[in-house]
């Protein structure tokens, strides 16, 4: 049995299974991605260009989508969000829409300053997050809740804060738990990275169960859910240079 409102350091594939039956309220993920080749060529530079951004970024070859059933399992009923890459749609859609029978919307995430990577691809300006839910999984009310879309530049600010290249809009998160949960509700991260989820739920009211099997994001995520950057500023502090460096990201 886990605590809530505690982050853990450990493989999510084994801790998940502390978790009992039809505890959890919703889910919300990011975990690796799985990249498709192309767009980069075949050449051996192409192929170094490939290896050092794998390194630089933390990309992997993915997760292995036997938690799934995992998270099933937990889940009191199917209420879960997704991020993903292309390669990961169709055995998500598969997983969740085909074989569960769950609703599905699309979230995307539209950066307005893209990295200008164009050799043969289009532009990396919008992320997407499946939403999954079963028949009787009800969204909250609200108008400013629903929309399937956000727009903001690469928060680079973030990134900068906490030190994760793959780092989610607190904002975008806040609005999905919001819609998606109630407070008291427990809501699970097992790939918590920089705690953006567990954050979010704490300051919406909700209980949070956090997995990081990175000891560096681990100990990045345990200071930022209590307020400290990985300057070792409190948050309190950071509010001058998070607004300097909205600045930056307006020219990014």
């Amino acid at each position: 049995m886990l605590d809530t409102n505690k982050i853990y350091l450990g493989d999510a594939y084994e801790l998940i299974k502390k978790i009992p039956d039809n505890s959890i309220d919703l889910v919300y993920i990011d975990p690796p991605y799985l990249y498709e080749k192309g767009g980069n060529g075949l050449s051996e530079l192409s192929q170094r260009i490939i290896s050092k951004n794998k390194e630089v970024l933390g990309i992997s070859d993915g997760f292995d989508y036997v938690i799934l059933d995992e998270l099933v399992r937990v889940m009191k009923k199917i209420n879960i969000y997704v991020w993903h890459s292309k390669a990961q749609m169709l055995p998500l859609l598969n997983y969740f829409e085909g074989e569960k029978k769950c609703w599905k919307d699309i979230i995307t995430w539209c950066k307005t300053n893209p990295v200008p990577a164009t050799n043969n691809i289009y532009l990396q300006d919008t992320e997407q997050c499946f939403f999954f839910r079963e028949q009787g999984v009800k969204l909250n009310p609200g108008y400013d809740l629903k929309s399937r879309w956000y727009i903001s530049p690469i928060n680079v600010a973030d990134k900068k804060l906490y030190d994760h290249p793959t780092i989610k809009p607190l904002d975008l998160v806040k609005r999905n738990i919001e819609a998606s949960s109630n407070e008291g509700d427990v809501v699970l991260d097992c790939f918590v990275g920089s705690g953006t989820t567990c954050v979010a739920a704490k300051e919406l009211g909700r209980n949070y169960i956090g997995m990081e099997i990175d000891k560096k994001f681990y100990q990045t995520a345990v200071s930022r859910v209590n307020g400290i950057t990985k300057t070792g500023q409190t948050s309190i502090f950071t509010n001058f240079e998070e607004m300097a460096l909205s600045f930056e990201e307006m020219s990014y």
